[in-house]
């Protein structure tokens, strides 16, 4: 099924955002108060696990009367037949739309569309300027912050904002996410975070760019923009790219910026709140643990590392913020959808670029961000020449040797009768089409990112790549598993697959059909059937929604 983007549907605020998902019944209101000391992250995970509406906080504990925070909005829901009613709503796509048709839309407007430059307002004309604190003022104590689980070494603030940072020259401004908390005494909670800069992410490489003129890096903190800004979240641009041309695309006209008030930072005007600030250059500060994106929290091992200081030299925000937040599961939580979803994306388009053979793809969201499930056409040999070696190599070389590499530690390549986002094809083809000697191609000398219990194979591993010396951070830890054949069967008749569709003649099957009306018997998209699944054989959209 091929879908269109509506871009007149898009919301252009976050809070319009939550209006629209609580009249639609997947978001809902919590108007008693609630402790940001674990309850907060306890609702959103809960939430998650059985694809309930999606908390917004009225209330929290310890924060002023109308500071407000809400799950960030890329939850899966329950709801029969609009699994990612969320995600869908936000880019302008019917409610009912699967991923992977999402994705074949999301790149052909990548694709073909138009930046538009931004427009730059004034603060009388801002919504996120309508309360400016600067100096005594900041404080960060009294924004809902949460403590979001059992462990956890601080009040991460910053789990679904957006950082917009510029390099000295003025020609790049990155948005990215990355992780922070209001910093634990000595250091002063009010004023002081602690968080993420890591030297291969996109924020990190602008970090280290100040870092070697011996400058704090001025930065800003986005929460709540409007979802065609906030998809930045997840996106991965090539270097040097700014990620404003994908939002501008997406919406087909201007975003209107405006200038902050301790920095010439641009920052989207329909913001909830924009904290700014400067990292140090040479101050850090302990920061974690925190639950891990691989549906962990590694409190035995004391994840707590020397992170940049961050320094925060004004807050302004919208008239009764909301702060989006992100707490991390077990998969899938928002986070793995958002992050798999246009980093997948975003790579396949890229590689498409670089003349490889694929289809489609994706970091599939039951695998919290560590597989990357890639199908190639059928005829890939015969388009490129290539021997199957020499064609995971290039693969391996062209993801993991570049930013688009990501967090995944493993690439599954599949043919074009696996449908990415069906987990029942996945495995299928990954248990039958694997060879565990043969079909498995290893990269050693590229940078691994695996924070998941793997990593413990290999402690030296894990260690160097936290010591943010990307030099150092190589390991066994990224492998591709084909699940093609080699070159020399491509081309010839494959094994008849033992379905319905494709084990019987027209004529039987006719009759099974007619015959099954008649018996009374569920069809297979039949949403109120128990267990739900959507077989791949039989559904477009090939997708299982949870799981099973």
């Amino acid at each position: 099924m091929t879908i269109q983007i509506d871009r007149s549907s898009i919301p252009r605020s976050y809070r319009d955002y939550l209006k629209k998902m609580v009249e639609m019944g997947e978001f809902f209101e919590i108007d008693d108060e609630v402790d940001w000391n674990l309850e907060m992250g306890a609702i959103c995970i809960r939430a998650g696990e059985i694809g309930a509406p999606s908390p917004i906080f009225n209330k929290v504990k310890d924060s002023p009367e109308g500071f407000r925070a809400a799950e960030v909005g890329y939850q899966w829901s329950s709801t029969p037949g609009r699994e990612w009613v969320k995600m869908a709503v936000q880019l302008g796509f019917p409610p009912e739309a699967g991923i992977m048709e999402m994705q074949h839309a999301y790149n052909e407007i990548m694709e073909n569309g138009t930046v538009r430059p931004p427009k730059v307002v004034e603060n009388k004309d801002a919504p996120c300027k309508e309360n400016i604190w600067t100096g005594d003022e900041v404080d960060l104590t009294k924004l809902p912050a949460p403590l979001a689980q059992t462990g956890g070494g601080g009040r991460h603030l910053q789990t679904a904002g957006m950082y917009a940072v510029t390099t000295p020259d003025g020609k790049w401004t990155n948005w990215s996410t990355a992780r922070a908390m209001i910093a634990n005494p000595p250091a002063d909670s009010k004023n002081t975070m602690v968080g993420s800069w890591l030297p291969w992410q996109h924020n990190g490489m602008i970090h280290g760019m100040w870092k070697k003129e011996r400058k704090d890096c001025p930065f800003a903190l986005i929460f709540g923009a409007q979802p065609a800004v906030n998809m930045n979240m997840g996106t991965r641009q090539d270097d040097w790219v700014n990620e404003y041309d994908a939002s501008s695309k997406l919406l087909d006209a201007p975003i209107e910026m405006v200038k902050c008030e301790t920095s010439d930072i641009l920052v989207p005007a329909d913001a909830e709140m924009i904290i700014e600030g400067t990292v140090s250059a040479t101050e850090s500060l302990p920061e974690g643990p925190f639950g891990e994106y691989p549906g962990y929290m590694f409190v035995e091992h004391k994840h707590v590392f020397g992170m940049p200081r961050m320094d925060i030299t004004a807050m302004t925000f919208r008239s009764n913020p909301i702060i989006p937040i992100a707490i991390p599961s077990v998969p899938p939580d928002s986070t793995h959808v958002s992050i798999s979803f246009f980093t997948s994306s975003d790579t396949i388009a890229y590689l498409k670029r670089e003349g490889f053979p694929v289809i489609d793809g994706l970091i599939t969201f039951e695998s919290a961000m560590h597989w990357f499930v890639i199908r190639v056409k059928n005829d890939w040999h015969e388009i490129t020449g290539w021997r199957l070696e020499e064609f995971m190599n290039k693969l391996g070389e062209a993801i993991w040797g570049t930013h688009f590499g990501g967090s995944m530690t493993k690439i599954l390549v599949v043919g074009e009768d696996i449908d990415p986002m069906d987990p029942l094809a996945v495995t299928w083809a990954f248990a039958s089409r694997n060879h565990p000697k043969f079909g498995a191609f290893y990269f050693p000398h590229l940078m691994s990112a695996g924070m998941g219990p793997e990593s413990y194979h290999a402690m030296s591993d894990f260690n160097a790549l936290m010591s943010n010396d990307p030099d150092m951070a190589k390991g066994n830890s990224l492998v591709i598993y084909s699940c093609i054949g080699i070159e020399e069967h491509t081309g010839l008749a494959k094994p008849t697959q033992l379905t319905f569709e494709r084990c019987y003649p027209d004529r039987i099957k006719d009759k099974v059909r007619a015959n099954w009306k008649k018996w009374g018997l569920p069809e297979p998209n039949d949403p109120n059937r128990v267990p739900a699944w959507k077989y791949f054989e039989t559904t477009g959209k090939g997708e299982t929604g949870r799981r099973g």
